[in-house]
């Protein structure tokens, strides 16, 4: 029976996949989210280069010069550049969650208002977002923080070490699978953000793990199938795969970079829908067919869970 419960959400979650799947192909347009967040972390992540360049020169010669005039201990150079590595890590990681974060949040907002039948668009989207610029920022010191843990863990040599970073990396997916909706559609911290999050992914497991399976299912063969089409094939059959490679890798790559972009936007939607679901008590009328007695329905309400009633409409911060 408890068997025959698990396939039955599962197969919730697969049709949810399916429908959100069904709205990226009507709303296109939804595409510009995850597009604007590969822009802006290559111009961010090129600043950020920038500015490692300039600092590493300028602690070369600084440090340089302080040894001419005062002379430095032995291993203060290397404690230096330890630690300006440590910082720059940090401000990369806190660059690159802030940046998918706020992005994401747009693109999950203009979903809330479209299954509101609101009418919306790519500037609304963005300023939905802003308006949530400090819960976003304070979660981008967060997931620098968690992945500098992450990464201290994968130095670590060992398969205790290896089950330890599995358990864990599995453990925040699911704690934060839920976090943009939340930001988007509730006040509070991050700390309040995170614990309605994992309250929700709860409630949902099930078709989350569908949903995820679902897409996956249909983004994944298709990058394979691009990848063994554009870089395989040159390497198996032509006589010089490197005169061949030359000429298909780029649009090899951008098909995959295409795919996950859809694969993005299509989790984002079915999110939205799946959180919809856990705080309102019904799905998106775009998710018409599919039976919400097969999800468990939620026994709290977001706004009680918040302490107190917003008032404001799906779509609205």
């Amino acid at each position: 029976m408890a068997l025959q419960s698990i396939l039955a959400r599962f197969k919730t979650g697969f049709a949810i996949a399916k429908a959100s799947l069904g709205v990226l192909r009507r709303e296109k347009w939804l595409l510009a989210f995850p597009l604007l967040y590969g822009l802006a972390l290559v111009v961010g992540m090129g600043v950020l280069i920038v500015g490692v360049a300039a600092a590493l020169l300028g602690t070369t010669f600084g440090l340089a010069a302080l040894d001419q005039v005062a002379g430095l201990a032995d291993g203060t150079g290397e404690t230096t550049f330890t630690v300006l590595g440590l910082v720059v890590s940090f401000l990369g990681m806190f660059a690159a969650t802030s940046i998918a974060t706020f992005f994401s949040a747009a693109l999950v907002y203009s979903v809330g208002e479209l299954f509101a039948g609101e009418q919306t668009s790519l500037r609304s989207g963005l300023a939905g977002a802003w308006r949530a610029k400090r819960t976003i920022l304070a979660w981008g010191v967060v997931g620098a923080v968690v992945g500098m843990i992450f990464r201290a863990l994968e130095s670590q040599d060992g398969w205790g070490a290896q089950l330890v970073r599995m358990i864990t990396g599995a453990a925040w997916f699911m704690m934060t699978f839920f976090i943009v909706p939340v930001i988007v559609f509730q006040e509070g911290g991050v700390r309040q953000s995170l614990r309605e999050s994992i309250t929700t992914f709860r409630e949902t497991w099930g078709e989350t793990g569908g949903v995820t399976l679902g897409i996956g299912l249909v983004i994944l063969p298709l990058i394979l199938l691009t990848l063994a089409a554009g870089i395989g094939a040159p390497l198996l059959l032509a006589a010089d795969p490197a005169s061949v490679i030359v000429y298909t890798i780029a649009p090899t790559l951008l098909v995959v970079g295409a795919l996950l972009v859809i694969q993005n936007a299509a989790v984002a939607i079915a999110k939205t829908a799946l959180y919809k679901y856990a705080t309102d008590g019904d799905l998106p009328e775009e998710f018409d067919g599919i039976d919400p007695d097969a999800i468990t329905k939620s026994k709290r309400s977001s706004s009680a869970a918040m302490g107190g009633t917003t008032g404001r409409k799906p779509g609205q911060i």
